[in-house]
């Protein structure tokens, strides 16, 4: 048994042990033994490795504790000609530097090991042996397989690094030889070193060696949590067996499998987070995603998915089925032959492309007939074996669908619906006011209104935003109008948000009351469906001294097409079938646009009025906001509808309870952003995600990080502002003259690129968990949406 010591006598002592890798020769020695005899070692180095290329590396006597590691705090020099006996000094010393600037001060007995360098590098990388936050039972592959050089990862160069993780138990899952190969002498070594978590920093050649190029102890160990990382395996057999059963074909809803997704369709884990607490999950479970998507739908003319649930909780992560989604975006007169094969169609382009998991309405399935229909949807659709007769059929009633959407009441009618949910607001928080048991019905009623006259009507004015975003781009794709023109055409749409920052700027003036500014937005909240975020008028923020927000109002002012323009226009719809003008459809989608942000403004007052109802509710039974945020929904509402066998406050404090430790489960275990085969929750690529850049333009600027705790204390002025999901409740972020966005969450036409498109902020949308992790640690980005890149100027020092 090998026990962890210095690098460098760990790497001797493992040398002769291993017979599924290999570790470089090396030549170690103290720092004492080097100031002692610069020249000896010198020359033991010289005869060692004659004139080969070299790599000096650290081994400090802390660097690799068992309580703590200095991973990173020390210098490596590489590509060392072995042969100049000066580089290979400077290049110790620079390492015998850096040990006491990182905080190994002059210590004798650290250690400096040289060794060659591996070459003819396939792929490069660092494995850690459990979930370095949690401790599960996950390998851990940062890995970069383009530039051949042994460092990129672990010095955090280029944008090539690309992350693997495999369940520990399920290793017979991998395909690939060279990551079997890799796991293979990564398991050796577990065998031989005495250690709960390792790092191992490793190279493999393009013949197909294992190179360990160091071992050290994960020190984070300390902070796992051993009992939830046990139950990691158990609960994610559970979830294999559930998508055993869901993938398969399903009685009522057409297509022969399907996959789940965190994006796809009103993008979850955007709105309420990759592992949202209880109340959180189960209150857009019931305005949204149990049955309201699918009646919005069915009454736009779509197949009526009624009462089918849309989300679905995977080990507490929310999943959207994607073949429901694909269902519910079929014309309700579409033949189910066609529909069947369209809907299948459309999940293998998903699955052959999982990087446009967040783009499906635009580049995966038809929802609407654009003016390329022939150009761009008829060729597609000709790929996946349906004749033209049948693509006909489905071009009629897409069509008929569209003429529906744009010519004829639709919009007015959800308006009519939200102004009937904004009339019935006052008596309820009437009733909200009472105690007791009678609050609880209030917050029911509020819900209940918000379901039926808020997230209903959202969900049409939402789906008709979408369509207008696709009419426009359409009209870009075909000449008809410029991408300029049509960035300025998002940019004339006034939304509550051009309000919002009208308002706040004559707060900050004077020139509007407090009283009035929270009576128009303080309900909103970062984290709409969370009831520990604070709402604005739980805050002092907005009333602060200085300026905010005007530099970053719509600039581009009234829009209106030219008479080329609206001709060019005309002409195309007519030619095409369309029941509705130039005019029309430009009023269209602009009411669409700002109608969407209108009614998510108003059905989040009553969910926010809600919320603080159950809040009160909680302290009079001596429930914390805490405990309530890890119920249910159905949990708190029973306490109006059944006998229960305990006080009420200790029956629910069981179940919060019971509930938090869930959580914990959820965030331990890791899976996958979409998931087409029940393997795929054993081996997991984190997907570098194709953000969704908003305007053309370019900033370089200073990052901050932001999760909605900040109001009032972050400067943003100047800076590029990165937010893991936002929803209307970080609507605050742009009164501080922030520079840009990059969030991890998001779609290209979701809540905060509408607020970009509006204010010309430049943005990147949903990247992705890998690069947003890059971008996390970045000091300083490069944001060009021209160019769609963003680039690391500068990385923060550990």
């Amino acid at each position: 048994m090998v026990v962890l010591k210095t690098k460098a006598d760990t790497l001797e002592a493992l040398r002769g042990l291993l017979t599924r890798s290999r570790i470089p020769e090396s030549v170690a020695f103290r720092v004492g033994t080097w100031r002692n005899g610069v020249d000896a070692v010198l020359d033991e180095i010289s005869g060692s490795f004659g004139g080969r290329r070299l790599i000096a590396r650290s081994s400090a006597v802390d660097e690799d504790g068992a309580e703590a590691s200095l991973a990173g705090c020390f210098t490596s020099v590489g590509e060392i000609d072995g042969g100049d006996r000066e580089a290979v000094r400077r290049a110790v010393e620079e390492v015998i530097a850096s040990y006491g600037k990182n905080g190994s001060g002059d210590d004798a007995e650290n250690q400096v090991l040289v060794q060659p360098m591996v070459t003819d590098i396939s792929m490069s990388g660092v494995v850690f042996t459990q979930d370095l936050d949690s401790g599960a039972p996950y390998y851990v592959i940062n890995y970069d397989d383009v530039s051949g050089r042994h460092d990129t990862i672990t010095g955090g160069y280029g944008d090539v690094s690309r992350t693997l993780l495999v369940r520990r138990s399920r290793t017979d899952r991998l395909e690939s030889p060279r990551f079997r190969a890799l796991l293979a002498a990564v398991r050796e070594i577990e065998d031989l070193v005495r250690a709960p978590g390792l790092d191992l920093e490793f190279a493999l050649t393009r013949s197909g060696e294992v190179w360990i190029l160091q071992v050290r102890n994960m020190a984070c160990h300390v902070n796992w949590n051993r009992e939830t990382t046990r139950r990691v395996d158990v609960a994610v057999e559970e979830v294999r067996r559930f998508l055993r059963d869901r993938l398969r074909p399903l009685p009522g809803s057409l297509g022969g499998r399907s996959l789940f997704g965190v994006m796809p369709d009103w993008n979850p884990a955007e709105m309420i987070g990759a592992t949202p607490r209880r109340l959180a999950v189960s209150l857009y479970r019931d305005l949204i995603t149990d049955s309201t998507w699918a009646e919005a739908r069915a009454e736009m003319g779509y197949r009526d998915m009624s009462g089918r649930p849309l989300l679905f909780s995977l080990l507490g992560r929310p999943y959207i089925d994607v073949r429901e989604s694909f269902n519910s975006f079929l014309p309700a007169d579409l033949p189910g032959d066609i529909g069947s094969r369209l809907v299948d169609a459309w999940l293998d382009k998903l699955r052959d492309a999982p990087e446009l998991h967040d783009k499906i309405e635009f580049e995966v399935a038809v929802t609407v007939h654009a003016l390329d229909f022939e150009e761009r949807a008829r060729p597609e659709l000709r790929r996946t074996g349906l004749g033209e007769a049948d693509i006909d059929r489905f071009q009629g009633a897409l069509l008929r669908l569209t003429n529906k959407a744009v010519a004829g009441n639709l919009l007015a009618a959800q308006l009519e619906r939200v102004e009937r949910l904004n009339r019935l607001r006052p008596r309820r928080l009437e009733a909200l006011a009472s105690g007791g048991t009678a609050r609880l019905y209030a917050v029911k009623a509020l819900l209940d209104d918000c379901r039926r006259l808020g997230t209903l009507p959202f969900s049409i004015l939402a789906r008709c935003a979408f369509m207008a975003e696709e009419m426009l781009r359409s009209l870009v794709r075909l000449g008809l109008v410029s991408k300029e023109r049509a960035e300025a055409f998002r940019g004339s749409v006034r939304t509550v948000l051009t309000g919002f920052i009208e308002d706040v700027n004559a707060l900050r003036a004077g020139r509007l009351s407090p009283e009035a500014f929270r009576e128009r937005y303080g309900h909103l909240r970062p984290g709409t469906y969370d009831i520990l975020s604070k709402r604005y008028d739980q805050r002092d923020y907005f009333g602060s001294a200085g300026t905010g927000g005007e530099e970053h109002r719509a600039g581009t002012g009234e829009f209106a097409l030219s008479a080329g323009e609206a001709e060019a226009v005309d002409a195309a719809l007519a030619a095409r079938g369309f029941a509705f003008d130039a005019a029309r459809l430009f009023a269209f989608m602009a009411e669409a646009i700002r109608g969407r942000e209108y009614g998510k403004y108003c059905f989040t007052r009553n969910l926010s009025d809600a919320l603080e109802g159950m809040a009160v509710w909680g302290e009079e039974h001596g429930l914390s906001r805490e405990e309530l945020s890890h119920l249910g929904l159905e949990d708190i509402l029973a306490a109006v509808q059944e006998s229960w066998p305990l006080e009420v406050e200790d029956e629910l404090r069981r179940r919060s309870k019971h509930n938090r430790a869930a959580l914990e489960l959820s965030r331990a275990a890791r899976l996958p952003f979409l998931i087409a085969e029940e393997s795929d929750v054993d081996v997991i690529p984190l997907l570098k995600c194709r953000p969704n850049f908003i305007t053309r333009k370019s900033v370089r600027a200073a990052t901050l990080c932001v999760t909605g705790r900040e109001m009032g204390q972050a400067d943003l002025a100047g800076r590029i502002v990165l937010i893991e999901s936002a929803d209307p409740g970080f609507d605050w972020i742009f009164t501080g003259r922030i520079a840009g966005l990059v969030t991890k969450h998001g779609g290209s036409n979701s809540h905060m690129a509408i607020r970009c498109a509006e204010l010309g902020l430049p943005a990147a949308i949903g990247c992705g968990e890998q690069l947003f992790q890059m971008f996390e640690r970045a000091e300083q980005l490069h944001l060009d949406c021209g160019a769609e890149m963003v680039t690391v100027i500068a990385t923060r020092k550990a």
